[in-house]
Formats: structure tokens, sequence, C-alpha cells
């Protein structure tokens, strides 16, 4: 097997593969004797038909399968090999089968990420906003126009625990919003501090993922081609810029996560595992067996290795209470 890789651009390289006949030939013959050995053949015992019968009936699926099979053996060994490391699927073309095989493939490699400070980064704490009576008698009367709910509220005792209910249902999404602005705050210092060059292919294929989700969730009944693909245009331009956003921020975590050794725990992945099924129903092993069938355990891990991060980095960072005004006493500075 003869392999050139060009460069060409920052992150982008494409491999040229050249499979010698003899190669080409030996994964012919492998898969000649798995059809065989697996398939009835009028006129054969099965195991028994000769080469050039298999030849005749199979050559083209034959032919996709030796193709198939030689250019995922060949990239994967090559990329082990030169430890080279993807982060796009790869693209194949010019593929050509005669005697040898020669095929090409583009990848984007991971780009060089530079992280100048992460630790003590300057946040302002961020209070909550106060959830008011008339924020809860509001979402009250939005329950109350369905029937059904009308009717269970009449009690005055019910609405009172109605009432309860929402403002504490108000109050964890203020505090939510009042950490997010807290979160946001440490991105924005964190993208003054870094560099980092999203890959577009990369960009692209991440933003046709998120595309493909949200219109899972579309109505696309009654709606013509041309009003589906002029949907899916728009919706995929509006993704872009928020695909590279959570690039850069998956990328610039990683690093960080690198410099700082950060990985979850075998017991942090027990422990949430065992949450995962307290939520679901299930038992941890059949979370775990879910997990590993669908190939997201390794995903599900590097999340949990993200996640962490983050906290390292809040955990680490200066909070002040609020901004000292000119002739204010001054007062400390707090680390989480």
């Amino acid at each position: 097997m003869k392999v050139e890789m060009k460069e060409l651009q920052k992150y982008g390289r494409e491999l040229q593969f050249g499979i010698e006949k003899e190669e080409v030939n030996a994964e012919r013959k492998k898969i000649i004797s798995e059809i065989r050995n697996t398939t009835e053949i009028p006129g054969f015992r099965k195991g028994k038909a000769p080469e050039d019968i298999i030849e005749g009936r199979f050559g083209s699926a034959i032919n996709e399968k030796v193709i198939r099979n030689l250019i995922t053996s060949s990239y994967l060994k090559t990329i082990t090999e030169q430890n080279i490391h993807p982060v796009i699927e790869p693209e194949i073309s010019d593929v050509k089968l005669d005697e040898s095989l020669t095929f090409k493939v583009y990848i984007e490699v991971k780009p060089d990420v530079t992280v100048k400070k992460y630790k003590g980064l300057v946040v302002k704490k961020v209070a909550p906003e106060p959830v008011t009576d008339e924020a809860v008698e509001e979402m009250l009367r939005q329950y109350e126009k369905q029937k059904e709910f009308a009717a269970s509220v009449i009690d005055p005792e019910k609405r009172r625990a109605w009432h309860e209910k929402i403002r504490k249902h108000l109050e964890q999404i203020n505090a939510q919003e009042a950490r997010r602005a807290e979160e946001n705050q440490i991105w924005k210092q964190l993208y003054e501090q870094s560099e980092v060059i999203i890959p577009d292919k990369l960009m692209e294929q991440r933003a046709r993922q998120m595309t493909r989700e949200q219109l899972n969730y579309m109505n696309l009944e009654g709606k013509s081609e041309e009003e589906i693909e002029k949907l899916v245009k728009d919706m995929f331009e509006k993704i872009k810029p928020v695909a590279q956003e959570q690039l850069r921020k998956f990328f610039i975590l990683e690093r960080i996560a690198e410099l700082e050794k950060i990985e979850p725990t075998q017991q942090e992945i027990e422990e949430s595992i065992e949450r995962i099924a307290r939520t679901s129903g299930e038992t941890p092993a059949q979370v775990r067996k879910r997990l590993t069938e669908s190939d997201r355990m390794d995903e599900w891990i590097s999340d949990m290795r993200l996640n962490k991060t983050f906290k390292f980095l809040i955990d680490n960072a200066q909070v002040i209470e609020r901004v000292v005004l000119p002739g204010e006493k001054h007062e400390s500075r707090k680390t989480r």
C-alpha cells in the first residue's frame, strides 16, 4: 500500500491511496470464499462452487465489497500509524478499481488551540431576578385558560398550593438565567484568552447535523419540495454560527482538560449511570448496555469530561459580589 498526504489548507489533508493488485486479489479471494461457504448456488453443494461461477453471479457485489473493505482497512491503518486525528467523517473520491485500487480521502485534523489564561477569571455575581406576585398570577391565569385546570383550582386551598408551586418554578427559571449570565462572563474571557480556528468542513458537518435534528421536530406535511429545500437552506445558514460557537467551546474546554489532566473518575461515571437509571426507570446495567450498543459511551464520557472541566473553571474563578463605585468601601474578591 502506498499513501501520499497533501496539506490543502491549515487543517485539511488529502490522502492518496494506492493498493497493489496482490492485496486486491487477496481481498477478492477472501470475499469469494465467504460467498462460497455461506450462499446456496444452484447446481453446487455449499462450499463447492468454482471461483469463476461465483465471479460471474456476484461480480458487481464482490467489487463493491472489495472497495469498501480495502478503503476502510487502509484508511484506519494509515491514521493509526501516522497518528492522525480526524475531526470529520472521511470524504472518499476518485475511486478506481482494476487490477489495483486507487482512491483519495479528504479529512480535517484537530485544530491547534491556545489558551493563555483560564484560572482566576473574574465573575461578577448575578442575583436572580425576584419573582413578583404579578408574574405568578399571570402564569396561573394562562393555566386557567385550560378548562380542566381551571376546575381543579376553584378551591382556595388548591389555588394557594398552585400559586406556591408556580412561584418555585419561576424562581428556578430565574436562578438558571442568573447562572447562565455568570457562565457567559466566563466564556467572554475565555474567548479573549484563546486562539482556535474551526475547520470549515467540521463546522459544516456539525451544522448539517443540527439542521437534521431540528427538522425531526418540525411538521413538514403539506409543504412542497421547493418549500422544504428553501426551509432547510435558510435553517442551515442560521445554524452555522451556532455550530461554530459550539465547536469553539468544545475545543477550548478539551484543551484545558488536557492541560489540567481532567478526566471523570470511575466512581463519577458509575454515579452518573445510576442517576440516569433512576430517571429512566432502568437498571444501571441496562443503561450501560444501551450506551455501549448505541456507540454513545465514549461521547457520553467526553461530555462528562467537558462538564467537569467547566466546573473546574467556575471553582477557580474570582467572584465579585458587586462592583465597587468610587468612594465606596472595597470588598475583597472571593475564589469559589
